[in-house]
């Protein structure tokens, strides 16, 4: 290997510590802060991971490699800083080999830990590591290694960017797939500025800020709306039985609107599966609809009750309510991130809030229960 490529070979190893540090960002919680060459080569104040790349695809990770023994020797340095992180972990494109002390690592306990590493033969590569490691006492030794996992034969650069980073959730659900190298770059490249411009030389990034900094990129690239997607079904009488709002329809004598209803039901629910297979970042925000029509109807319903009387024919004001609140939610078609809604689903998402219970026709019940 030539020094410019050798060389070639260590900038890209920078360049794909960066990349698991976009994709911790994308994972990390709000109000977090993950570090980069500080507390290891990834931090997010709890996880201290180190990140070892090679371009050879078929490189192992043996007893005296000196990736681990170097890992192990710094936390053990630095331990006092590190005492309150709950894992380190060695995330390496490195597969680990057969029968050496890695083989099962993340499943042994911390005394198996101590034992493999302590029967390992030094050797010239990390005896400076590993006389370093032993000279510290055995309980926090075992400390330590409780808390370390190894993750190897971790994707490499070229695979990790294409299968990692662009079809990370957060990618595919937000832009639109001619754009999300594109908004790649530019996050990369965020993570790159923020160690330019740090004031202390600290490379981190504020996963508010990080946030921030995505949703502006995101709108220039933003993925357009979802069509709405109709669906054509038709219910058959023997789907009677199977729904709970026809029982109720049944108890205030309305027979005549169950096919109907049964329609709306059927047609918005496969909508509504449509809709979500298409994006699945359109989840939240049906949830939401469908929440903002039941809490409609509830508030609808609470006017009708006010209005019942001593004597009053309870199924036909539960009828009329029932009339109204289809009516009323058939305007009702905006969904975040769709458009063209038909105004037989909010009917059809009504008559869901009927069937889980969350909203009771029978005004004669509700009323009892006041």
């Amino acid at each position: 290997m030539s020094k410019k490529t050798d060389a070639s070979t260590k900038i890209l190893g920078f360049k794909y510590q960066e990349m698991v540090a976009l994709k911790e960002c994308f994972d990390a919680k709000d109000g977090t802060k993950i570090y980069l060459e500080c507390l290891g080569d990834v931090s997010d104040g709890e996880t201290s991971t180190e990140v070892k790349h090679s371009i050879d695809e078929d490189k192992k990770l043996i007893d005296t490699h000196i990736d681990f023994w170097k890992t192990l020797s710094n936390i053990m340095n630095e331990y006092d800083t590190f005492r309150f992180y709950n894992k380190f972990i060695l995330h390496t494109t490195a597969e680990i080999k057969k029968e050496s002390i890695f083989e099962n690592w993340n499943n042994s306990s911390k005394s198996e830990k101590l034992s493999k590493i302590k029967s390992v033969k030094s050797n010239d590569t990390i005896d400076s590591y590993y006389k370093n490691i032993m000279s510290f006492d055995e309980s926090l030794l075992e400390k330590v290694l409780e808390k370390f996992e190894i993750l190897d034969n971790q994707k490499s650069a070229k695979e990790y960017y294409k299968d990692v980073l662009i079809k990370h959730p957060v990618i595919i659900n937000s832009v639109a797939e001619e754009n999300r190298e594109a908004i790649i770059y530019s996050l990369l490249g965020f993570i790159s500025k923020e160690l330019i411009t740090s004031n202390n030389y600290v490379w981190h990034i504020d996963i508010d800020t990080f946030r921030d900094n995505f949703r502006f990129f995101m709108n220039q690239y933003k993925i357009s709306d979802l069509k709405f997607p109709v669906s054509n079904l038709v219910a058959s009488d023997s789907d009677r039985n199977k729904f709970n709002f026809v029982k109720s329809l049944e108890e205030i004598d309305y027979e005549r609107k169950i096919g109907k209803s049964m329609n709306y039901y059927l047609r918005a629910s496969e909508s509504q599966l449509k809709m979500i297979t298409a994006r699945m970042s359109l989840s939240e925000n049906l949830d939401n609809y469908d929440e903002d029509i039941k809490e409609f109807v509830l508030d609808l319903e609470d006017s009708h009750i006010d209005k019942m009387v001593p004597g009053i024919d309870v199924k036909q004001f539960s009828r009329r309510f029932f009339d109204e609140s289809l009516e009323k939610v058939s305007s009702k078609t905006k969904i975040e991130g769709v458009t063209e809604t038909r105004s037989y689903y909010p009917k059809g998402r009504l008559l869901h809030n009927i069937e889980i219970n969350s909203i009771n026709i029978n005004l004669g019940i509700q009323d009892e229960s006041k």
